[in-house]
């Protein structure tokens, strides 16, 4: 790996913004100098745009024509290279119910290429979407392979590969079901609630037993009423639980997102795209895994009944949408990269000396212009 210089630039700390310069070296951010001119005849100049970490989309079903469920390695590189191109440096393959030997296939595909240079954004591993969810709150998932949690069959999906199953998304209502989530917290997986029908007690519990993590918050879960609060009530009050948001001002209304950054704090909240295959490409008819979908005017939709189908969403639009709501760039920052980082233990989501060089330049306007994958640029404009 070479030696990169950022110079003039404005970094984006997590309490501040330094200007100067940052020097990378084998991968990770070697030196930040501040408050001063690094001489450098190879340097790049940034000529005063924004540095910051890069982010991380820990539920992504697919994007330029590639879907995770294609089961191709040719997919989720397309997948990379489209996504490092809207700043996400880090992201995890999102999965969607479907048989157990669809979904052991797709999962060994997503193994082999775990933590692998693939040109782009690195797969750190993958989400299990289901299939353990209520058929009533199913969205687009496929109620046909929609059953009961049991910890035998999720074993087979651990064994593929220790460490490669992240985040398990799950209703966590089942009569075993705190079991299962004792389980799949004690082989160290994050584990989520979504496309679930609870109650307020079942969440509550279900923290106790190890929950911490939900699912595209507000959509696929029983929602909030003053005398029943629900999955909604459950996640604004707990803090135990990490939020998702799908922030793309078509799946939940600006205002409802900044509930949710008020009641959770901007430090518990994630900005992820949940996109599907036709993300950067034109409105028309898609697949998402074997359900037929139309996409218009930025929505993506189930033929069948017209409910929303994941997105099309990209992560450097997200950071935009916090901005426009009020919020400052330093809590973009936390709900598009530091706080999955946290959860997840990963080495970035902060711009520190040490860390793995995951970096995004943003000019005037929070486009970005760059992005920089443990110390490599695969991005440039």
């Amino acid at each position: 790996m070479g030696k990169i210089v950022l110079k003039n630039a404005r970094i984006v700390l997590p309490n501040r913004i330094g200007k100067g310069t940052v020097v990378i070296s084998d991968g990770k951010i070697k030196k930040i100098h501040q408050g001063k001119i690094f001489s450098d005849p190879d340097g790049i100049d940034l000529n005063g745009k924004y540095i910051v970490p890069g982010f991380i989309d820990v539920h992504i079903h697919g994007a330029a024509g590639a879907d995770v469920m294609d089961n191709s390695t040719e997919s989720l590189k397309t997948i990379s290279n489209f996504v490092v191109k809207h700043g996400t440096t880090n992201f995890l393959a999102t999965t969607l119910t479907s048989s157990k030997k669809t979904l052991k296939e797709v999962l060994e595909k997503i193994g082999e290429l775990q933590d692998k240079d693939l040109g782009g954004a690195t797969i750190f591993g993958a989400h299990m979407e289901g299939p353990y969810f209520d058929a009533k709150f199913k969205g687009a998932q496929n109620d046909k392979y929609i059953k009961p949690a049991g910890i035998d069959e999720i074993k087979e999906f651990i064994d593929i590969k220790p460490g490669l199953i992240k985040l398990f998304s799950m209703a966590a209502n089942g009569e075993h079901d705190e079991d299962v989530i004792k389980f799949l917290k004690s082989n160290n997986i994050v584990v989520s609630v979504g496309h679930s029908g609870a109650s307020f007690e079942q969440v509550q519990n279900a923290v106790k037993a190890g929950l911490s993590h939900a699912t595209h918050t507000y959509n696929g879960m029983r929602g909030f009423n003053h005398r029943d609060p629900g999955v909604v009530g459950a996640v604004l009050v707990n803090d135990n639980i990490n939020a998702e948001i799908i922030f793309d001002k078509i799946h939940v209304h600006p205002e409802a997102v900044r509930l949710l950054f008020k009641a959770k704090g901007v430090d518990k909240v994630m900005c992820i795209t949940d996109a599907m295959c036709a993300t950067g490409l034109k409105d028309g008819k898609y697949k998402l895994g074997e359900l037929d979908v139309y996409v218009k005017d930025r929505q993506a939709r189930l033929v069948s009944n017209d409910s929303l189908a994941g997105s099309v969403l990209t992560l450097d639009r997200a950071f935009k949408n916090i901005l426009e709501l009020g919020y400052s760039i330093f809590d973009a920052v936390k709900m598009t990269s530091t706080n999955a980082a946290r959860e997840f233990g990963l080495d970035c989501g902060e711009i520190q000396e040490g860390k793995i060089a995951d970096l995004v330049v943003l000019d005037e306007n929070y486009n970005v212009e760059m992005t920089i994958v443990k110390g490599e640029i695969k991005y440039r404009i």
